[in-house]
């Protein structure tokens, strides 16, 4: 039998270690009037969470879905796909989108399962992730059925209603199966078996869903061995394109994800990247190949990477509270690779995930939002932010324009983005020939 989700995190965590102004108002009907619009304005603003002192912005992002969609929303499968051009993602409305968000448990069982924390999974949160104004949500998963407990099904089946509210409602769901965590995965091998029976079945549940990414496996190397890597994640693109799914696809880069340098500087990558809707997971724990690194590093290779044209998203980075109760490798590392990965999205179009926003165990959280160690949700309620919690808070709210792509959706090497560029052109002629007749 293959070896446990705790397990595999021990084995991570030691291999990582080493690398209203005042003012007199006359007459009864107009101070009535002022407390009905300063009542009304206060329900209908988001809730700011208790930072101390600290004022947070409630600045709206980019690319930031309704969380309230109407009924009368159309339903997500209609919707065109996402599109990577380069280091650029597009979205279904032809938009430039920068994932910003948490990784997640969802509830699966009435019983603990993975990543909950104590805390419950993110079912039924789409308010709260609405006020913290995040776009994505990468969903941690068991995707193999070594124990039984829960079984397969039952996370298949559990997952489905949460991921049909948040989708609908516009927000990525990244599908993450975690099983393989620091294994050094082998293609074929049992565990890849049991993990590949679970995408057997989820790929043609939400091919026709583009707000569903699949991040096959998480952090499934701890080394750099191209070949191996090359030859794993190439299988899962090449398994299920050849299904007609262009649904985005996240593979975690080597070194428990932590490889931007490797990305930066190889080409063992090159191929994948250059492939139909294909992005890269960066986990920005501080470590390069077991030296830590600086925020010059981590801009530098970012930049690097997207001059290459290599999408990435960094879809792991935290502080633990406190410092001493990490576990992704040497604490402090993980507290300067956050604040540098901060900076990077900060300043560039590579989205950032906290990890992790319900519990980094089935027991307990290590790297909260919360000083309390609560859940993201009751951050407007129930005590304050962490230092860290509230500087993600301020980047989740900071202040993005929607921008247009103004390039060449082809580009994305994508089979139907051919066809749009196709019913664009002939909708453009019709347009063109229907002014010169009216002229």
């Amino acid at each position: 039998m293959a070896s446990s989700v705790g397990e595999r995190i021990n084995t991570r965590l030691a291999a990582l270690w080493d690398s209203t102004p005042n003012a007199t108002i006359a007459g009864a009907v107009f101070i009535t009037g002022i407390v009905v619009f300063l009542a009304v304005a206060f329900v209908s603003r988001p809730s700011e969470p208790n930072v101390g002192s600290a004022q947070s912005s409630t600045a709206q992002p980019f690319a930031v879905p309704d969380p309230t969609p109407t009924e009368e929303a159309p339903p997500v499968t209609e919707a065109d796909p996402f599109f990577v051009v380069g280091g650029q993602i597009v979205d279904p409305d032809g938009n430039l989108f920068v994932p910003v968000g948490v990784n997640g448990a969802i509830k699966t069982t009435d019983y603990p399962y993975v990543y909950e924390g104590g805390n419950g999974g993110i079912n039924g949160r789409l308010e709260s992730i609405g006020i913290w104004r995040w776009n994505t949500v990468r969903a941690t998963l068991r995707c193999a059925d070594e124990s039984g407990v829960p079984t397969q099904q039952e996370v298949i089946d559990g997952i489905d209603e949460t991921v049909q509210e948040l989708t609908q409602a516009r927000i990525v769901v990244i599908l993450a199966c975690h099983d393989g965590t620091g294994s050094d995965l082998v293609l074929d091998s049992a565990l890849d078996l049991q993990v590949r029976a679970f995408w057997d079945e989820v790929v043609p549940r939400y091919q026709d869903n583009p707000y569903v990414w699949f991040n096959f496996f998480n952090e499934p190397q701890t080394k750099f061995d191209p070949e191996v890597w090359l030859e794993l994640h190439r299988f899962y693109y090449d398994r299920y394109r050849s299904t007609g799914a262009e649904n985005i696809m996240v593979f975690d880069l080597p070194n428990f994800g932590q490889g931007i340098d490797l990305l930066a500087g190889d080409t063992f990558a090159d191929e994948l990247g250059g492939a139909c809707n294909t992005v890269f997971g960066w986990h920005a724990w501080g470590s390069l190949s077991g030296v830590q690194a600086s925020d010059e590093d981590y801009a530098a290779l970012a930049a690097t990477a997207l001059r290459r044209n290599l999408a990435v998203t960094i879809t792991e980075a935290g502080v633990p509270e406190p410092l001493d109760a990490g576990t992704a490798g040497n604490p402090e590392w993980n507290a300067s690779g956050y604040y540098a990965a901060l900076k990077v999205a900060e300043s560039s179009p590579i989205g950032l995930l906290w990890w992790h926003g319900t519990g980094d165990t089935s027991e307990e959280l290590f790297y909260p939002l919360k000083a309390d160690r609560s859940g993201f949700w009751t951050a407007s309620s129930s005590g304050a932010l962490t230092s860290a919690g509230a500087s993600f808070w301020e980047y989740s709210h900071r202040e993005r324009t929607v921008e247009q792509f103004n390039g060449d959706l082809t580009d994305s090497g994508c089979p139907s983005s051919f066809d749009i560029a196709l019913n664009d052109k002939i909708n453009s002629e019709v347009d063109e020939t229907t002014v010169d007749a009216q002229g």
